[in-house]
This record gives structure tokens, sequence and C-alpha cells, in this order.
């Protein structure tokens, strides 16, 4: 009876077991895919933002680059007309880019990400918004266009060596106009 008991024991221990070990095996598979898309870019010669020892910086701070980029942003007029359409007014609109910062401080090879939303300007998290798909290479053209006015920054080093880096960033900006009621 008792090694009976202890082979039950035994099964139901190799059971908890073997779930542990899926569990492992799909969190080193997460892992794996965004060690590879950073293996990639290193290849390409361009290092992640997250993954740099010391990340580009601009010279100015963070509020006089957030002037910058909505004085050169050239999408305003379409971006404002469209979230009134469709009501997404009283919010806050984030504009999602990335580009490449290289070894001097330079920045090229701007590309629109998405538009989202937010009901508040110090949140991290925002919704984005599916209607703005279709201009996309509208907003890719002005992203690109308001990359050129930017300063040099200070560039990223890894190992002591200054190295390409991919920037993501966004800029946000209160909608506060309220639509008429119908």
């Amino acid at each position: 009876m008792k090694s009976f008991f202890i082979l039950i024991l035994f099964f139901c221990c190799l059971d908890v077991f073997s779930q542990e070990i899926q569990a492992d095996t799909r969190n080193r598979t997460a892992n794996r895919t965004t060690n590879i898309n950073a293996s990639i870019n290193q290849i390409r010669g361009i290092y992640d933002y997250d993954f740099v020892e010391r990340k580009p910086i601009f010279f100015a701070g963070k509020d006089s680059l957030n002037k910058i980029y909505l004085s050169y942003f050239t999408g305003f007029d379409s971006l404002a007309v469209r979230c009134i359409d469709k009501g997404d007014t009283a919010k806050y609109i984030r504009v999602h880019f990335e580009f490449v910062t290289d070894e001097n401080g330079n920045l090229y090879d701007g590309k629109f990400s998405y538009i989202g939303t937010t009901r508040y300007g110090s949140s991290n998290g925002d919704k984005k918004i599916k209607y703005f798909d279709d201009l996309k290479e509208y907003f890719n053209g002005a992203v690109k266009k308001m990359i050129q006015y930017i300063p040099s920054w200070k560039p990223a080093m890894q190992n002591n060596v200054r190295v390409n880096c991919l920037v993501k960033d966004s800029f946000q900006f209160w909608l506060g106009i309220n639509p008429e009621p119908n």
C-alpha cells in the first residue's frame, strides 16, 4: 500500500515538472526571437536602443527635442482633421516613429510607425488608431522631412566604440477640441 501511494505521488510530480519545462521552453523561444532581431541589426551595423551600453543622447534635452518634433512635423493638418472627423478629441495624440543615429550622431532613415491616443499625457501605453493606416506613406514622408531638421546627437557607444543605433521615439500633443453635438 505504501509503495502504491509513493507511485501515485511520483506520477503527480512528473506532470507538474513537465509543465514547468514547457513554460520554460516557451520563454526561451520568445527570448531567442528578440535576440535574433537584435542580432540581425548588429549584422547590419545598427544596434537597438535597448541593447547598447551607452544610449544616444540629444544634447539639449527631451523638452527641446519635443519642441523640434512639433515644429517640423508637416502632417498636423491631416492628422487633426481626421481625428476631429472621427471624434477622437479631448485626448492626447501620439505620433510614433523611428530613426537611426550614426557614429557621428547624425540622424537618418526616419520611418513612421503608428499613431496612438491616450487620455493622460504621462501614461506609458496608448491605443493604436487604425484609421490612419491608409495614410502611412504620407506620414512616413513627413517623418523623413522632420528628421532632416533635427540637430546631431551624442552617439551611442558599445564596447567604447561609437555605433549606429536604432531609436524609437514619439511626440504627443493635446487635441482638446470638442465636436459640435449632432
